[in-house]
């Protein structure tokens, strides 16, 4: 049975451990909202512990001088059984308080099943205007660029469908996440512009939006792990380490699908501690630069000898009596096996190398953070040169973009860790300089720190942390790659259903957003890698739209009202006008990225290709 009051909370420790003592009582406190957990063998014993809470909790406030307010409590009672309810009541502050079949806690709404049928149903609510107003920014011939479709779909949609949703989605029932997922899929088709008929598997991917059911258990991993960087003492963490019986074999909490996801990933403790409190943004900083060029920019396709010239020469310019220091991070694919390595150069020449993991799962963004942090450290415990500039190098543009930002803008442990040691190193007599430099174009220093990132990847990476953010994006990664991998295949040999063709075009691939085509060919290239394209003799035939003497209407791919316009040898499908069709051979060979007549999947997939061929069969079959 739970119970929800508000009122006006101080010394909110004392009032916890108040409602803490009475016999089968849990209480909650959030802000000015407390809510209490109260259980028993039966209902009418925890409706009694219920009434005595209320009066423990009443009698409490006003010897504070404070007030319950009776007329906002809200009664729930957990049962299977609807029946458990009726009559159910309580006194709170002079106010009868019935149970009723709904409770909303911090912006869930709780049933008496746990099964959040009713939140979803709130939720769908919440959504479809959302979804009315990305409908109103686009259209089949204008509108925003498909990036920004899926900044405000992923932001302004989803971010409403998972308000808190790691700790109730994982055990909401399948059923209700589906209400979830007609709405997310109402936004993928008005991200590409594909038909209602089309894939759904295809449309999401499309889209860039991953389903509902997937982002649950990135989102239990990221609880369960942010719950563990807590400390020990902390309510959540407990929470997290504690292991009780499921309340039923069908229902799996945050805790359980998050260790799946623990498991999978190999993911083991210790996870690395949540960030600490950020000094204020009006600190000074002391004598620390942060040089992200090496003077004149250098245009995209530079030859790295050219890179090479342009770095040694700003090197030379900087003071060269000095620590110099060479920091690199590494990491498999951006994401496995992480090592950071770093080269001391002091003023007599004298060196030292630096090497330590990163973690099994790492981003090559925290590699090269706890490069830098390593350093700093080193150099901090094992002072020398108190007067000298340090110098240090890295090829990382964007650790030195997010240190650049100042230490109360720093939202990882490493960066906060970093400004922590420079503040401490730079004084008045000795200033820090961190600069950029272009990796992998023979600079001796960069090549020297690389090696050692290298070598540091391979050591026993146990003995790393973890972050909170890398399980996230691991687990976001393995739903995405499982969701890849699950795409139906062809049910047939024949190859002639729409099923299987996004599988037999993309593979595994997800396609990033359509950039420089109109809107009207974006769309054709999403439906026709969808396989359902609104412009093909058979699909409008299917729909009743183009209509032979002999046959109205059918989805016989077979009937001679769906052959293709340009060759007539068969129905005119997306697979047909992208690998088959005759009438386009000429276009297919003179196309850079195909130069064949007969391509396979992965030589036409790619939008500009696509977009080619589509404008092609639009135009020969005007003619």
């Amino acid at each position: 049975m739970l119970c929800r009051s508000r009122c006006i909370v101080s010394r909110a420790q004392h009032s916890e451990m108040t409602l803490r003592a009475l016999p089968g009582t849990t209480p909650y406190m959030f802000a000015d909202d407390t809510s209490t957990l109260c259980s028993g063998n039966t209902i009418e014993v925890a409706r009694e512990r219920a009434q005595r809470a209320a009066d423990t909790l009443v009698k409490w406030a006003r010897e504070n001088k404070m007030e319950v307010a009776g007329q906002k409590t809200q009664l729930l009672v957990l049962s299977q059984s609807h029946r458990d309810a009726v009559g159910c009541r309580i006194r709170v502050a002079g106010q009868t308080v019935e149970g009723g079949p709904e409770l909303k806690l911090l912006g869930v709404t709780l049933d008496r099943t746990l099964g959040f049928g009713p939140h979803c149903r709130n939720l769908r609510r919440r959504v479809r205007p959302r979804i009315s107003q990305l409908r109103r920014i686009t259209g089949r011939s204008w509108g925003l660029e498909e990036r920004q479709l899926r900044a405000v779909a992923n932001g302004y949609v989803r971010g409403a469908i998972e308000h808190a949703a790691a700790a109730w989605m994982p055990a909401a029932a399948r059923t209700n996440i589906e209400v979830l997922e007609r709405e997310m899929r109402a936004a993928a088709r008005v991200i590409t512009g594909c038909i209602g008929s089309a894939p759904i598997h295809g449309v999401m991917a499309e889209a860039g939006v991953a389903p509902v059911a997937a982002r649950r258990t990135a989102l239990a991993a990221r609880m369960l792990t942010k719950a563990m960087a807590l400390p020990e003492e902390d309510p959540l963490h407990r929470l997290a380490v504690a292991d009780p019986p499921r309340r039923l074999k069908t229902v799996c909490g945050w805790r359980q699908l998050g260790r799946e996801v623990w498991r999978t990933l190999g993911v083991e403790p210790p996870v690395e501690p949540l960030l600490p409190v950020r000094p204020p943004p009006w600190q000074p900083t002391g004598t620390i630069s942060f040089n992200l060029d090496i003077g004149a920019g250098l245009p995209a396709g530079t030859a790295a000898s050219t890179k090479k010239e342009a770095a040694l020469h700003h090197l030379a310019s900087l003071t060269q009596c000095a620590t110099w220091v060479w920091t690199d991070g590494s990491a498999t694919g951006g994401v496995l096996c992480g090592g950071a390595g770093a080269l001391v150069v002091h003023a007599d020449d004298d060196r030292t190398e630096l090497k330590r993991p990163a973690g099994a799962l790492c981003s090559s963004f925290r590699a090269e953070m706890l490069a830098i942090a390593m350093t700093l450290e080193h150099l901090a415990t094992h002072p020398r040169d108190d007067t000298l500039p340090i110098i240090i190098c890295t090829d990382s543009q964007s650790a030195l973009a997010a240190l650049r930002e100042g230490p109360s803008a720093q939202r990882t442990v490493q960066g906060a860790e970093i400004w922590s040691r420079l503040l401490e190193i730079a004084t008045p007599d000795r200033h820090v300089t961190l600069q950029w430099v272009p990796s992998h174009c023979g600079i001796p220093g960069n090549e020297a720190a690389d090696v050692l990132a290298g070598e540091a990847a391979a050591l026993d990476q146990e003995i790393a942390s973890i972050d909170v953010n890398t399980v996230y994006k691991a687990a976001a990664r393995l739903a995405r790659d499982q969701a890849a991998r699950d795409r139906p295949s062809y049910p047939d040999p024949t190859r002639r259903a729409a099923t299987g063709w996004y599988r037999e075009l993309m593979g595994t691939r997800y396609p990033p957003p359509v950039s420089g085509l109109d809107r009207r060919t974006a769309i054709d290239v999403h439906q026709i890698r969808t396989g359902h394209w609104s412009g093909s003799t058979q699909f409008l035939h299917s729909i009743g739209r183009s209509p032979s003497a002999a046959c109205a209407q059918c989805r016989d791919l077979l009937c001679e009202a769906a052959r293709c316009p340009l060759c007539g040898e068969e129905a005119d499908t997306p697979r047909h006008i992208l690998l088959t069709c005759p009438g386009l051979m000429g276009v297919r060979l003179k196309i850079p990225a195909v130069g064949n007549i007969l391509p396979t999947p992965d030589e036409v997939w790619r939008s500009d290709v696509v977009a080619a061929l589509v404008a092609a069969f639009r135009a020969l079959q005007s003619r």
